[in-house]
């Protein structure tokens, strides 16, 4: 019998475990093609298994050079879609567990509208998983014309049973689509593992436009929670856009952010950031006095005027918030390329490599500009990989292209760096923390998300030494992957240091008991 047990942290972003709660598209913006993405760095196969909830299983293998992309389907219908009807309504057939052999990433990419509309989810992996969630999306304060449109939806999936869901701090004056209950606040809900639930507003109530952001999601065990707008603007012209992302628990934001503009105007660029806890003071680009002090459940938002001249914005909070960022693109000047990205905290836990972010400049078949942006310590190198070709930044093949780096207001021990123009699958390393969104554009289309910086423990991989032979020992190799931010190792055996055994893996000879302490030497812990 072999147990392991380990308890520490790491990037978890990049996981064995991937939970996709449904997302909920109004109906009037037809959702489209939808996807999942599956990326590894290995380069031997990592067989995984797609859950379709109350559905199929799809099995599966996925290597470094060989990314795996999933159909999900076309329409309003789909495994991935929940209808404004389906909302207030326990389901136990919509969204996704995804299991694999070794740590992967996954992604879910969607057109909309016509295709003139985008999204992505970049799924946290075992990161996702808390107790406490904080609701964003697009405000809708500034366009009057598309009022009975625009949605935005919190979708909430349950990974143990009896879980019980409360929803709170939703706006006075808010009604929410489908909902039975008096007031504008549903009772809790009681859930088993897999099955999920959905809330949902829309115009033309006003309340509704912003009545979501900040609203508390808590449960009494571990849930997954999607949120965000199938159809809204931060923008002031007559345009509509998705803007949605899976996001983490109130213990695993932070206090330290730096966003980077993108090429939108001022309006649509935008950082919304949520207190989660009452007198949370909120700091700007290193000044000493607070821009914002807020109770939970408030924010404040910040447009594109308040980044540095070299589109940089450093924000400190005395308590943990919940940041999200609203990108535009130049491309289209009538602010119809809009994003929302649920953006990590600054941590010396984070890696200093992200191994592979697939298709960079896809959404199924159609081609996108693909963007990169990076946030990096000052003095670091940066090394990419592009479709299995290594270059720096000074050798990046034809057609692409950099800025950076860019120094950053109030905080001068970061950087950070926009790199325009890779297709394929595209790494990116640095030989300091590391913190990517990657996203693209094309017509008045936008997709994208953060495929780093969020934390949680690691996991182990059990690697078959010989295939011939059972998965047993000695039969077995145990590793934490070397992308995740350990520097030092100890393997123990019953309680008992194993002579030698420093490396990210170990070899087990006999059955027993087996765990590892991991040390993040820049974080100066080390924990079991």
């Amino acid at each position: 019998m072999l147990l392991l047990l380990i308890v520490d942290f790491a990037q978890a972003q990049f996981s064995k475990t991937h939970y996709i709660p449904p997302i909920s598209a109004s109906n009037n913006v037809a959702p489209e093609d939808q996807y999942i993405y599956i990326s590894t760095p290995n380069t031997q196969p990592v067989d995984f298994r797609i859950i379709a909830l109350g559905g199929n299983v799809i099995e599966g293998v996925v290597t470094r050079d060989a990314p795996y992309v999933h159909t999900i389907g076309v329409g309003a219908s789909t495994q991935l879609n929940v209808r404004p009807t389906q909302a207030s309504i326990v389901l136990s057939n919509k969204g996704y567990i995804i299991e694999a052999s070794d740590l992967i990433y996954v992604a879910v990419r969607v057109i909309a509208g016509n295709s003139n509309h985008a999204g992505e989810i970049v799924s946290k992996g075992l990161a996702g998983l808390g107790t406490q969630f904080r609701i964003g999306g697009y405000l809708n304060h500034l366009n009057a014309n598309y009022d009975n449109i625009h949605y935005t939806f919190v979708s909430v999936l349950a990974t143990e049973n009896n879980t019980t869901v409360s929803f709170s701090d939703i706006k006075p004056g808010v009604l929410l689509n489908n909902n039975e209950f008096a007031g504008n606040t549903p009772a809790p809900v009681v859930l088993n593992a897999g099955q999920s639930y959905t809330i949902s507003v829309e115009g033309p109530n006003p309340a509704n436009r912003d009545g979501l952001i900040g609203s508390l999601v808590s449960s009494d065990k571990p849930i997954v929670v999607n949120c965000g707008s199938f159809g809204g603007t931060n923008g002031s012209m007559s345009n509509l856009d998705l803007g949605f992302d899976q996001i983490v628990s109130a213990e695993r934001t932070g206090t330290d952010y730096i966003f980077i503009k993108a090429t939108g105007g001022d309006e649509v660029e935008r950082v919304t950031l949520i207190a989660h806890e009452d007198n949370t003071k909120i700091y700007w680009n290193g000044g000493g006095a607070p821009i914002a002090t807020l109770d939970a459940g408030e924010y404040t938002s910040l447009n594109g005027a308040m980044f540095s001249a070299q589109g940089n914005m450093y924000i400190h909070s005395d308590k943990n918030i919940f940041a999200y960022q609203s990108i535009g693109d130049n491309g289209r000047p009538d602010q119809a390329n809009q994003e929302i990205f649920f953006v990590p905290p600054l941590s010396c836990e984070t890696p200093h490599i992200i191994d592979n972010i697939p298709f960079i400049n896809q959404v199924g078949n159609r081609p996108f500009v693909g963007r990169v942006t990076i946030i990096t310590q000052t003095g670091a190198d940066l090394s990419f990989v592009a479709n299995g070709t290594p270059y720096t930044l000074a050798t990046l093949p034809a057609g692409v292209s950099f800025v950076g780096p860019r120094v950053v207001p109030g905080n001068p021990n970061y950087v950070t760096y926009i790199v325009t123009g890779f297709t394929g699958n595209v790494t990116v390393n640095s030989t300091g923390q590391l913190y990517l969104a990657a996203y693209g554009s094309s017509d008045a289309a936008t997709f994208g998300g953060f495929f780093s910086g969020f934390t949680f423990k690691p996991e182990i991989a059990f690697t078959r030494l010989n295939p011939l032979l059972e998965n047993c020992i000695p039969n077995v190799q145990l590793s934490v992957n070397e992308i995740t931010a350990f520097d030092t190792f100890q393997w123990f055996f019953n309680g008992d240091p194993i002579a030698g055994a420093t490396s990210s893996s170990y070899a087990p000879t006999q059955p027993g008991y087996y765990y590892v302490t991991a040390t993040i030497s820049a974080c100066g812990v080390s924990l079991t």
